[in-house]
């Protein structure tokens, strides 16, 4: 099998950004398009009943699949073995889990006093064992370097799902609709990317090869799983202090926020995993790789979530309709917290290259105390101390990845801050003059305020870009389609 350290080709790459690409645009067009549909039929306290069950189902799928990705893609050496022991074990704790979820969602729905989570949390749960062995076909499309099968069965995914999702809230199944959603997402990326990559894996039991996954599968388990609770903790404070119906305000900001998020964050490590394994055992090198990959990468993805803070107040409602106010304000939150957070992440994927995952948990860690204890001490505030929370967490994230004493890595604080700093402050300066611009354009109809600050961030930061981080710039056109052609050609 394929080895993690083999170099990618630049037009291979380039083919990998395109399909990843495809795969962002079309889940936050897909959300979008059921967002718009959801929001108008069903209560804000339909969506806060589906996300206290769909973020247990979302702990719970950690348990099957999170202890073997990262250890299968990262294992030197790979064997089909190693595949089927992963698959048997995920699939054993998934029945453990199934079996539990009957007496929790009893148990929860008596707590919450919403008795559709009995029935709701089990046939959500069954999702498991998809996930899981979703989460072991990607591993081994990482290896293979077939990151294109990755984001084409995970669009094909959502194209599925949401349109059967779609069918049912419209026949009035509203609550069961936004579970099989992700339900039906799940299952098909499953069968997808089982189609695509042509490796059959059946279950076995096997301690040995389990064991060989070693010390990785229990850090990162552990990091994905600190991930997830965070969203549970994050979840049920809110519930406990605001109720269902913000809730599902919440969930809102959400469902606009996250599917971006997920992509890029997704797509980033993938990549950015590639560049960062060539380095091997050379701690120079990855320093040079890391600087480079994530300075750049910044450039292109703080942008996207600073612009997505400046156009929320004009962006949500016009897709949710009225009565969604508290969530374009949460919406503003998450974004500005995935601008500090996101582009930082790939220091931690440059950290597990070295075999050094557990830097991502400490900061995962402490960012859940950091927001349990801006949510409960700045609960006084109203709703919008949930975005604030989630700012608070994702900061602390940001300090880690920059202010972690490096030594072994020979990683300077100065450089770390001078690979993310850039983008931070040009995508910065973008959203605060789009955002003064909508007060300018506040006259015109909701889909020309869109339109006019779309194209004016869009135009904004190019020119910052021009004026302050040219050379930056130079080196991402080399990767767009346009630079492979013109290299393609014989010289004059």
């Amino acid at each position: 099998m394929t080895r993690p350290g083999q170099r990618a080709p630049k037009s291979r790459i380039v083919s990998w950004l395109g399909w990843a690409g495809l795969d962002a645009v079309s889940r936050l067009a897909l959300m979008t398009g059921s967002t718009v549909v959801f929001s108008r039929l069903l209560e804000p306290r339909d969506f806060g009943v589906t996300a206290l069950v769909l973020t247990i189902v979302t702990v719970a799928a950690i348990f099957v699949g999170a202890p073997f990705e990262e250890a299968l893609t990262q294992r030197r050496h790979l064997r089909i073995a190693h595949l089927r022991a992963a698959l048997g074990a995920s699939w054993l704790i998934g029945l453990a889990i199934l079996a539990l979820s009957v007496a929790a969602g009893q148990l929860l729905a008596r707590l919450y006093g919403e008795p559709e989570i009995a029935t709701l949390l089990p046939v959500a749960m069954s999702s498991i064992f998809f996930s899981g062995h979703s989460d072991i076909l990607t591993a081994l499309a990482r290896r293979l370097r077939r990151f294109n099968e990755v984001a084409y069965a995970t669009m094909v995914g959502h194209v599925i799902g949401i349109g059967i999702a779609l069918c049912l809230v419209v026949m009035g199944y509203g609550l069961w609709a936004l579970v099989a959603q992700r339900l039906l997402v799940v299952v098909a990326r499953a069968f997808v990317l089982q189609a695509r990559i042509g490796y059959v894996i059946t279950p076995a039991w096997s301690s040995a090869h389990i064991g060989e996954l070693g010390r990785f599968a229990g850090v990162s388990f552990l990091s994905r799983l600190m991930d997830t609770l965070t969203y549970l903790a994050f979840n049920n404070l809110v519930q406990i202090f605001y109720g269902t119906a913000v809730l599902g305000q919440v969930n809102m900001a959400m469902r606009l926020i996250e599917p971006v998020r997920g992509a890029i964050v997704a797509t980033g490590h993938n990549l950015a995993f590639t560049f960062f394994a060539r380095a091997g055992r050379d701690a120079g090198e990855l320093r040079r790789l890391g600087g480079q990959v994530i300075a750049q990468s910044a450039l292109v993805t703080t942008p996207i979530f600073a612009g997505m803070a400046a156009v929320a107040p004009v962006l949500l409602p016009l897709v949710a309709g009225p009565g969604w106010d508290d969530a374009a304000q949460i919406a503003v939150c998450l974004s500005i917290a995935s601008a500090i957070a996101v582009p930082a992440g790939l220091f931690f994927t440059a950290f597990s290259s070295r075999a050094r995952p557990e830097f991502n948990l400490y900061s995962l860690v402490v960012g859940l105390f950091a927001i349990m204890l801006v949510l409960t001490g700045f609960a006084w505030l109203g709703p919008i101390s949930v975005g604030l929370s989630r700012i608070a967490g994702d900061s602390i994230r940001a300090l880690f990845a920059v202010g972690l004493p490096m030594k072994d890595f020979d990683w300077p604080r100065r450089e770390r801050l001078a690979a993310l700093a850039p983008a931070w402050l040009l995508a910065s300066a973008m959203g605060a003059s789009v955002a003064l611009l909508h007060y300018v354009v506040a006259a015109h109809a909701p889909v020309a305020q869109l339109t006019i600050l779309v194209a004016a961030g869009v135009v904004i930061y190019l020119g910052l870009l021009v004026m302050f981080a040219r050379r930056r710039a130079a080196f991402l056109l080399a990767y767009l389609p346009i630079s492979q052609l013109r290299a393609g050609r014989p010289a004059a």
